[in-house]
């Protein structure tokens, strides 16, 4: 059976860190990319250069997404769902981080496989790892289980397109939310909802034996410290210059 892959990443002023990822993702499958990919940008303020000559060298769309980088509230989710919607002639969709580098060689056509294994899943991740070498630990996940545990994490999502899925995705979305239970609340990450929804269903999501680098929270920064984004830009720009050379 021939798959028909559609995949969308979104630019928010992350133009070097979508570059690496972009770069590694080509790198990492010699055989080629049986896919569509698409780049969308939110009216992005950096540096476009790197970025722009790449997409333009591999034919990859680079695409307004009509959002910027100054909107009330995190674009990402409706900008995927409105990818889903618009793309509905394909057997999956590959949602891409800008924050993700490939480090295994043919990563998604080994998640391909392990996800059309099995008939419980609707998605599947790969292991999710700080520095590229060690999966993050099961602790630290477990004391963030949105990591990729609670949640498919759109970071690198492989999704089988059904009927279903694109139910939910029109209709309940792909964005983040606010659950307000009779004595608290809980924040629904991108995703977290689309899970929870597709478990009602039967239907879950699996992490897949590859391992991919994800620098966390570059798009829309919730860590205290700056220190932590300039240590990931310099391993971000010591990575592209290998793959750039």
């Amino acid at each position: 059976m021939s798959h028909t892959i559609e995949a969308v990443t979104v630019n928010h002023s992350t133009s070097r860190y979508m570059e690496l990822m972009l770069r590694s993702l080509f790198a990492r499958h010699p055989s080629g990319l049986n896919l569509s990919l698409t780049v969308y940008d939110n009216n992005s303020q950096d540096d476009l250069t790197g970025l722009l000559s790449f997409t333009e060298s591999q034919h990859i769309p680079f695409v307004p997404s009509g959002f910027s980088t100054e909107t009330a509230n995190n674009s990402h989710g409706e900008i995927l769902r409105r990818f889903v919607l618009s793309h509905p002639d394909c057997s999956h969709y590959l949602f891409l981080d800008t924050d993700v580098c490939f480090v295994e060689d043919n990563t998604l056509s080994r998640m391909l496989a392990e996800l059309e294994s099995r008939d419980d899943l609707f998605g599947i991740g790969p292991r999710q790892s700080w520095d590229g070498l060690v999966e993050i630990p099961r602790q630290v996940r477990d004391n963030n289980p949105d990591i990729c545990d609670a949640r498919l994490h759109p970071c690198c999502a492989l999704v089988k397109n059904t009927p279903l899925f694109r139910r939910v995705v029109e209709e309940v979305g792909l964005s983040c939310a606010n659950y307000l239970w009779a004595e608290g609340e809980e924040y629904l990450d991108t995703f977290k909802l689309m899970t929870k929804v597709m478990a009602t269903h039967g239907l879950r999501h699996s992490l897949a034996s590859p391992l991919v680098l994800h620098f966390f929270c570059v798009s829309y920064i919730w860590e205290p410290t700056q220190h932590l984004n300039e240590a990931k830009a310099q391993r971000r720009d010591a990575l592209l210059a290998e793959l750039q050379g």
